[in-house]
């Protein structure tokens, strides 16, 4: 039986309140902290200047994917998804702003100000573990379905636009505002998205609630088991995230050590370390604005997916091996196009297909998977940086080659084209099921 209420929550129109008030506290923060995290690398840079330190931290910040998002997504699924984005923005600001103190009042403690840095950063990933799935759950049911691609490109848009804002005055602000006041600003911005967010309405049915401790444990761990399943039955779904696990672990280096790309391989200034983040930045964001416009056959889209993977696999093996400031920049423009245009496409074909009362678990899977290995990748890249004596022409090519087969596997895979390859038949057969299921 079809739940009426809850199909009088569904918007009609795409600007709503509840989903403008999500976006606009998200952008905010996404600002701040785009920011404070560029400051950060050059702070840790010019502080320490270890590659594995910059590893060592990537690694610390991605460990709660592996450990704890799919518990999140489960969490997402039987809590009220309101809640848990409200309190983890402010738990988020509440412990950088304990950073920013620490800042204050001790500065010259380096290696304290280090340790306190791992430790919010471990905590803040930790909350991001339940805060995200919460996130990806609710959009959905914020605008409506067919607008559910243009949702996808604001929220990317707002993440690329926050980057390169963020990233082009980070070194500036750095230097006139210091580190000190920008982890301060960084830590009031996530403080004025939950007070934001404490206005929204999310439309969400929760299941029954037991009052008995252990009927709540059996009741999570079958919850939770439903998550894992619904995945693991789904064939292509399954090859496409196990794809995506190892072409992140690849491409991990790309990002991570570019700060050490520009000192050796272009042999210039840290000053173009923001810029350059922010073309990269742009470039997605053409990506993600392409992807919303394009009109298109599904298998159509389906092949572009595909022949961007490439083209993004292609892409770090040529920048390994060019000293040229203007290619490098024309380079990582083109990384984020194919990136854009891959993450929206992929993102909303799993939220059209996934229903609303367990989209939580999944993306709470997928992002557990799909980040299983990032910790790994960005302790190994900063040591094997370190240990090859910073040799990025060989790290770049090799990680570019690896991509490049992952892709030529997913292009030759039909279980994976399958699932990708969405109709409008379709859509609406999954709109009439989940309303059903509601």
């Amino acid at each position: 039986m079809i739940n009426n209420k809850e199909n009088d929550w569904r918007p009609k129109k795409f600007w709503n309140k509840n989903y403008f008030l999500l976006w606009q506290g998200q952008s905010v923060s996404r600002l701040g902290s785009q920011m404070y995290f560029m400051a950060m690398i050059i702070w840790i840079t010019d502080q320490v200047g270890s590659a594995s330190l910059l590893g060592l931290m990537g690694m610390i910040g991605a460990i709660p994917a592996l450990l704890f998002t799919s518990i999140g997504g489960t969490f997402a699924d039987r809590f009220s998804r309101k809640k848990i984005i409200i309190i983890g923005d402010l738990l988020k600001g509440l412990a950088i702003l304990s950073l920013a103190y620490l800042f204050y009042t001790r500065p010259d403690s380096t290696q304290l100000i280090i340790a306190w840095l791992l430790g919010v950063v471990a905590f803040t990933s930790v909350v991001q573990s339940f805060f995200s799935p919460a996130i990806a759950a609710s959009v959905p049911d914020l605008v409506p379905k067919e607008k559910l691609t243009k949702a996808n490109t604001l929220g990317q848009a707002s993440v690329q636009i926050s980057q390169i804002v963020g990233w082009s005055l980070s070194s500036t602000l750095y230097v006139v505002l210091g580190i000190p006041l920008l982890t301060l600003l960084n830590g009031i911005t996530f403080i004025f998205s939950a007070l934001s967010e404490m206005f929204i309405t999310i439309p969400q049915k929760l299941p029954e609630k037991t009052k008995e401790l252990t009927k709540k444990a059996s009741t999570f761990k079958s919850e939770f088991k439903e998550g894992l399943k619904y995945v693991w039955r789904d064939s292509g779904l399954k090859k496409l995230v196990f794809a995506s696990v190892l072409i992140s672990f690849f491409s991990t280096p790309i990002i991570l050590l570019l700060p050490f790309y520009i000192k050796v391989v272009l042999q210039t200034s840290e000053v173009y370390l923001g810029i350059l983040f922010s073309i990269n930045a742009i470039g997605t964001l053409a990506g993600s604005i392409f992807a919303s416009v394009l009109k298109a056959k599904p298998e159509g889209k389906t092949n572009m997916i595909i022949l961007f993977m490439i083209f993004n696999a292609l892409n770090p093996i040529l920048l390994g091996f060019t000293s040229s400031l203007v290619f490098g920049g024309i380079l990582l423009f083109l990384g984020g196009l194919w990136s854009g245009f891959i993450q929206i496409h992929i993102r909303t074909v799993l939220q059209l297909r996934t229903e609303s009362r367990i989209r939580g678990r999944v993306f709470g899977f997928i992002g557990m998977l799909s980040g299983s290995l990032t910790p790994l990748a960005m302790a190994f890249s900063g040591i094997i940086a370190d240990v090859t004596g910073k040799n990025i022409p060989l790290i770049y090519g090799t990680s570019g080659l690896i991509m490049l087969i992952i892709t030529i596997f997913v292009w030759f895979n039909q279980d994976i084209r399958k699932f990708l390859t969405i109709h409008k038949e379709e859509i609406k057969e999954l709109n009439i099921q989940n309303n059903l299921a509601n």
